[in-house]
């Protein structure tokens, strides 16, 4: 196990014992909050992205935010330029794979519910012992380094066990934002109980959670918001296409994320394929990491790009830092998630933006796009489906704009910044208050 001491603004990271150990009066009583985010892969995705967002709309002389990091991330940058410090926290990983999955007779085993019930127990136990403890022993010396007063956990019940340890280990309160649709059990239930607010991302991660018993003492919905500054696109419209090769007129779309099976990229390439004899201009643009799981269906989606003939019509760009520039550009912006999304912040991205979004009927999505006045929604995995609602929008783009001004009017209300701020600001200091009591 590893531990950095923050770094800001490019400087080099020193030892833990050279942190100096932050006084309240410097900071004017601003109440200190470490915000843990376990994610790994590679890539920068939409959890940590809205934690930047929370970070830039805070007042600084109320809340004093740091960060805990898995992995190093490219967005560490923006943390320095804000003057947010960074920890790095190494986190040992079991390997997923071993040799027993090779043999025949593990798999027989496994039917039997008393063996497949001991070997999880048995995993799990391995996990606590050589991932989780360890892990939640140096997340509490980072909490005590530098006297936090809220551990704000960014991965849910699951993932951020080892952040629930921490809490009990420094007794200091633990905010637990819930941004997915977790498979539940006994430990997490426990888990729970010993959280001071369980925040879910959207009213059906609240189901989920109150459905499976994962529930704390204080319990609330705080819907995801975006800066609108970080929204102002850096390029004129023309420009960023120009530098695609994309023509002023032509129609052109956009699905962002990091590529993997479940955020349905390979969805959205069929649909193009089966749009590409009516509408031949059309462009679809992919921006987006690969992440570590995601390589072979990354290749697989290449190859069926090219099986297609779309190798000029659907472009994968990679990883970009200019989204908001690429959301101007285009005329709609595409969702595909094969599973429910607990969120998806790019459909807020594009609404905001003021573009048609198209995406997955399911899970949270439902709460962000009422079907036909504020965006299009489609069942998921349904390549055809999608590619007639791509039809129908490509056919008229004055539509298309027109439910795109109608999105950006509803969710610059609904999904402000100052109101995603204000609730969380309430949360720390409620939390903090019952910690004392």
């Amino acid at each position: 196990m590893r531990i950095r001491a923050p770094t800001r603004h490019g400087e080099p990271a020193a030892g833990l014992a050279d942190l100096r150990l932050a006084k309240r009066s410097d900071l004017d009583m601003a109440l200190r909050v470490l915000i843990v985010e376990a994610s790994s892969g590679g890539v920068v995705g939409g959890s940590l992205t809205g934690f930047v967002h929370l970070v830039r709309g805070l007042d600084r002389s109320r809340f004093s935010p740091a960060f805990a990091l898995y992995e190093k991330k490219s967005i560490e940058a923006d943390l320095a330029a804000l003057d947010v410090p960074v920890y790095h926290v190494h986190r040992k990983r079991l390997p997923k794979e071993h040799g027993l999955l090779k043999s025949a007779g593990y798999h027989r085993a496994k039917k039997v519910s008393a063996v497949r019930g001991t070997l999880a127990g048995g995993r799990q136990a391995a996990r606590l012992v050589a991932e989780e403890l360890p892990a939640a022993l140096q997340l509490a010396r980072v909490a005590r380094a530098m006297k936090a007063d809220v551990l704000h956990l960014g991965n849910g019940v699951r993932a951020n066990f080892d952040g629930i340890l921490a809490g009990m280990i420094t007794r200091i309160p633990v905010v637990c934002h819930v941004k997915g649709f977790e498979k539940y059990g006994g430990r997490e239930r426990w888990a729970a109980r010993r959280v001071a607010c369980l925040v879910s991302m959207t009213e059906a991660i609240a189901r989920h959670c109150r459905d499976a018993g994962v529930v704390a003492a204080d319990n609330r919905v705080i819907y995801d918001a975006v800066d609108p500054s970080w929204l102002v696109p850096r390029r004129a419209r023309e420009d960023v296409r120009s530098a695609l090769g994309v023509g002023s007129t032509q129609p052109l779309l956009l699905i962002s994320g990091n590529i993997q099976e479940w955020k349905g990229q390979a969805v959205v390439v069929e649909a193009m394929g089966k749009i590409a004899g009516r509408h031949p201009e059309a462009i679809c643009l992919l921006a987006g990491g690969i992440h570590r799981a995601g390589e072979a269906y990354a290749s697989a989606m290449r190859q069926r790009i090219d099986e297609l003939g779309l190798t000029e019509r659907v472009r994968l760009l990679g990883f970009r830092d200019d989204i908001p520039d690429l959301v101007n550009a285009v005329d709609v912006v595409v969702h595909a998630s094969v599973r429910p999304e607990p969120f998806g912040r790019v459909i807020l991205e594009g609404m905001l933006a003021g573009r048609l979004v198209i995406a997955t009927d399911a899970g949270g999505v439902r709460e962000l796009i009422e079907h036909g006045s504020t965006g299009l929604l489609v069942p998921p995995g349904d390549a055809t489906a999608l590619a007639a609602c791509l039809d129908e929008s490509l056919s008229d783009l004055g539509r298309a704009a027109a439910i795109g001004d109608r999105a950006r009017q509803w969710a610059s209300v609904k999904f402000s910044l100052e109101r995603h701020v204000e609730e969380f600001g309430a949360v720390y200091q409620r939390a903090m208050r019952n910690g004392a009591a």
